[in-house]
């Protein structure tokens, strides 16, 4: 059985992930236990397929896409509310995009002695990755840990303060 784990950000801002990955599943947690979502995926190599749902059943995103040990290309939520990603392996890097070229982000993470590490997004805004890989292929390794910043920047798009006022008229 394999596992990933580890935390995309900081302390304070980012989310963890913890995954197993067994025999073409993958289960487990992205986020904390109030807020984040279960990770419940299937996937075959042979035959170049990766689908399944983040969170629950009412309230989550379907993922379906292809996939090889060189690459991945997945769509992440609805035709509306969705995003593609689309990974490739060199070396020991996994590195590619997820959005598109205005909108979404950049995905490089270093895969070296069952330590993965890297950054999401860009030198200014983005996140770091910092995580263990144990017994899992860097691709699928490489595209949890983009799905993990991707579904924090989609539970925190509407978060903040806007500094308007006049809300209710």
């Amino acid at each position: 059985m394999g596992i990933v784990s580890g935390r995309v950000g900081g302390v304070i801002g980012g989310y963890d992930i913890s995954a197993t990955v067994d025999s073409g599943v993958i289960s487990g947690r992205i986020g904390g236990m109030i807020f984040g979502d279960d990770i419940n995926l299937t996937y075959s190599m042979e035959e170049g397929f990766i689908k399944g749902r983040l969170g629950g059943a009412v309230f989550g995103k379907s993922i379906e896409g292809s996939l090889s040990l060189n690459s991945i290309s997945i769509r992440i939520g609805g035709m509306v509310d969705g995003n593609d990603l689309e990974l490739e392996t060199g070396g020991n890097s996994v590195y590619g995009r997820c959005g598109g070229t205005t909108i979404g982000f950049d995905v490089g993470i270093d895969f070296f002695e069952g330590q993965a590490v890297g950054r999401l997004g860009g030198g200014v805004v983005g996140m770091d990755v910092n995580g263990s890989v144990t017994d899992v292929e860097p691709i699928i390794a490489g595209a949890l840990f983009a799905i993990t910043y991707y579904i924090y920047k989609v539970n925190h798009r509407n978060s903040g303060s806007s500094g308007s006022s006049g809300g209710n008229r």
